[in-house]
């Protein structure tokens, strides 16, 4: 590859080209078992069918009594069905009640319907006297009765391949029998930062020296996109232990590096990857923070190289190491992040043939919601990305956004 450094870059590459290349590249993770109850956040590997049906009983949808429907036609407040009281049924357990023409048992919330009951009527709707029912609004067949299977039935697909399993649908799944599930593979990403002037988060930073947090937020967000991170540490500007890491990183899933990318003197990082074959998908991108990044296939093995800047690392993290993730997982949607709406309450120039990534604060007005412009620039402050919200993309065709003008805003994915 042609080298930057001390000359700066010819040519750059946009976005979508990269990641287009990229993730047409990316294998899928192969599947593993684990139980349900720990599946929380994955992604499913295969459509996962019910087991049994979701009620697998009829039962009682309200409090009432389990009468013949039939029984109940033409009655009134003037004129109420009588029906003997015959006994009771309750939650978790069968009962041995049988309703017949002219009979009733009083029922709970949730318990089996007792043979010959096809509706319940609602306690609202009845009274009892001298062991007799007395029915003051009709009910059809089958009304306040939950049928079996009306949820689920047994054989249906209640996630499908690609799918995030979410709390409910870990509830779900036990209610259908699904005690283990097919999920996909975490995919293990090497990650290190690069820099001769990095010491470590336990030290004190001395003039010069900068603290090397950008490796424990880059796992961070590898966490939050369903990555393993493996921290590899940090490595010198040095050819020598930049190779030995890198070898190292090879051995995983994907690889991501933080700093040595741009066109300084010690920049080696990109070069150096160079060294280990495959192809260099990109050295330059079209973007604003994150231009430097630059982009590697080894086999079908990512490998990212991301600028020493934290905000620029972030931003370039997300827009194409996140992806990646996604795409090995198997995952339906590529970019989780949600997106609102908001109205921009200032202009922000931008620069056509560039995309800019604005950082924005949401916050709510009396007609909806707007968006606070926070910076463009500034890929050192990494406090704009804690103030923000999440950003707005100004594509490469526009220059900027006019005050007034509804823009789409990525929010930040949030992990509790």
């Amino acid at each position: 590859m042609k080298s930057v450094r001390m000359k700066g870059f010819d040519e750059r590459r946009t976005l979508e080209e990269v990641l287009g290349e990229v993730l047409s590249a990316l294998p899928r993770m192969p599947p593993e078992r684990i139980p349900t109850i720990s599946a929380l956040g994955r992604i499913v590997h295969g459509n996962i069918v019910a087991e049994r049906d979701v009620p697998h009983f009829d039962r009682a949808a309200m409090d009432g009594y389990a009468v013949v429907a039939a029984d109940t036609f033409n009655c009134s407040q003037e004129k109420p069905a009588r029906l003997k009281l015959v006994g009771e049924c309750t939650v978790g357990r069968v009962s041995d009640v049988e309703v017949r023409r002219g009979e009733a048992a009083q029922i709970s919330t949730g318990a089996p319907m007792p043979r010959g009951a096809d509706a319940v009527v609602m306690l609202e709707y009845a009274s009892v006297s001298e062991g007799y029912v007395h029915v003051y609004k009709p009910v059809a067949p089958f009304q306040n009765v939950s049928r079996r299977g009306e949820d689920v039935k047994a054989g249906d697909v209640v996630i499908a391949d690609g799918e995030v399993i979410r709390p409910q649908e870990i509830g779900l799944l036990l209610q259908c029998g699904v005690k283990k599930v097919s999920v996909a593979a975490k995919p293990r990403v090497a990650i290190a930062s690069t820099g001769s002037e990095l010491v470590d988060i336990n030290e004190e930073p001395d003039v010069g020296q900068v603290v090397a947090s950008n490796e424990y937020m880059l796992a961070a967000l590898t966490k939050t996109y369903g990555g393993e991170p493996v921290y590899l540490g940090v490595v010198p500007d040095e050819r020598d232990a930049l190779r030995l890491t890198i070898n190292k990183a090879l051995t995983f899933d994907m690889a991501v590096f933080s700093g040595g990318t741009s066109v300084g003197k010690y920049d080696y990082m990109p070069e150096t990857v160079a060294e280990f074959g495959g192809k260099n998908v990109a050295h330059g991108l079209t973007i604003r923070p994150g231009g430097p990044t630059a982009v590697f296939l080894i086999g079908r093995k990512p490998v990212f190289c991301l600028p020493g800047f934290p905000v620029a690392a972030m931003i370039a993290f997300e827009s194409l190491v996140a992806p990646s993730i996604r795409k090995m997982l198997g995952a339906g949607k590529i970019d989780p992040r949600p997106v609102v709406e908001a109205v921009l309450v200032r202009r922000v120039p931008s620069t056509l043939g560039r995309r800019d990534f604005l950082r924005v604060k949401i916050e709510e007005s009396g007609s909806g919601l707007i968006a606070i412009p926070l910076r463009v620039a500034g890929s050192g402050i990494l406090s704009s990305m804690t103030r923000a919200d999440g950003v707005v993309e100004i594509p490469e065709d526009v220059e900027g956004f006019d005050e007034g003008e509804k823009v789409k805003v990525k929010l930040f994915l949030h992990v509790f």
